[in-house]
């Protein structure tokens, strides 16, 4: 059962790529280096086409995202397709046949760069045409890493890639061509990108890869990008709006609660710790969506200056109080007129800076 499901999935699978390249009959404007492009003369050429299925569990903290893509290659090779032709009926060939037809026939092999895990395939198949092309289909699931430099998180944009490199045979004896990368099928009801992030666009670009494993070799590689962006949406319900909230509170709590009235006095010192410990809540609870970076970016300028403000308004209303308390009524109100005043401007002034020197 198994066996015939998996069967079932290939198939849609590989007639859900063939209707894209079928549809997309314009070839795919991509970037190629000039070192791809003098090795490329000669060699074997092998057209690459890539979908993205899924892109999921984007973890910016840990700098890690997991991706279900499906690539074709095809080339050439009118002498072993005669032979496969002759020995199988099928023009579709799976499983351990597959596997054993590959040991004997030229074929091209990729690895995924920059993997954290192996690349789990989910299928593959062999496809024989009748133009006397060869048609090697993988679907696959791997984790791949993110570079988190976003210093305006959670605006801006993050940049995810995907690159494939030759595994077996030289950029001198055969060449990887882009020819089609989409996200997603067009009728692909599920969503590509999992989570509160929108795709801005997608290119793709051919280069060469060097090796350590040899010194006068290098590889054919294709790239994949994608860059995506936070939902404004998400940042707005889930960072801003509760951690302007709670600046806000600690703001009006000194307003509007004068220590004049010592009934005042618990509710506000309370109040204001009450709030610094919500502050250290947050930051905990939201610590798997913002980015690890060894600068500080936006949302740990904006944390920043939450904390320090509450913590400002903590201790003047602690030595405030105390100047109430033993009778210092004039020293106790000019500081709490001072205090209730440019505490809000600094803060506002903070974060005004704060966004200057970020974007």
């Amino acid at each position: 059962m198994k066996f015939l499901i998996s069967i079932i999935l290939c198939f849609f699978s590989i007639g859900a790529l063939a209707s894209s390249i079928t549809e997309h009959s314009k070839p795919l404007n991509y970037k190629e280096s000039e070192e791809a492009k003098r090795l490329d003369k000669g060699s074997k050429h092998v057209k690459v086409y890539a979908v993205i299925d899924r892109i999921f569990e984007i973890d910016i903290n840990e700098g890690t995202f997991k991706i279900e893509a499906e690539i074709l290659l095809k080339w050439r090779n009118n002498k072993d397709i005669k032979r496969l032709k002759s020995d199988f009926a099928e023009h579709t060939i799976t499983g351990d046949k597959m596997h054993e037809v590959l040991e004997h026939t030229w074929h091209p092999e990729f690895i995924v760069k920059a993997e954290i895990e192996p690349r789990s395939t989910l299928f593959r198949t062999l496809h024989l045409n009748k133009d006397n092309s060869i048609e090697l289909f993988e679907k696959f699931e791997t984790t791949l890493p993110i570079n988190t430099d976003i210093r305006e998180y959670p605006f801006g944009t993050l940049q995810l890639h995907m690159d494939i490199v030759a595994f077996t045979h030289d950029a001198k004896e055969m060449t990887f061509d882009p020819v089609l990368f989409e996200i997603g099928h067009e009728e692909q009801d599920t969503p590509v990108l999992v989570g509160n992030w929108s795709l801005i666009k997608h290119y793709a670009d051919k280069k060469v890869s060097h090796r350590l494993s040899t010194t006068d070799q290098m590889y054919t590689q294709n790239g994949f990008h994608f860059i995506i962006q936070h939902d404004f949406n998400d940042a707005l319900q889930k960072i801003f709006f509760p951690l302007g909230g709670v600046v806000l509170i600690s703001l009006f709590l000194n307003l509007f609660s004068s220590m004049r009235h010592k009934e005042n006095i618990e509710a506000r010192v309370m109040g204001q710790l009450t709030l610094l410990l919500t502050i250290f809540a947050l930051k905990f609870t939201l610590a798997g969506e913002i980015p690890a970076t060894h600068y500080l970016n936006l949302i740990d300028l904006m944390f920043l200056i939450a904390t320090g403000a509450i913590i400002i308004n903590l201790f003047s209303s602690m030595a405030v109080s105390e100047w109430y308390l033993e009778g210092k009524l004039e020293l106790a109100q000019k500081w709490e007129r001072i205090l209730d005043r440019t505490t809000p401007i600094l803060v506002l002034v903070s974060i005004g800076a704060s966004c200057y020197v970020v974007f």
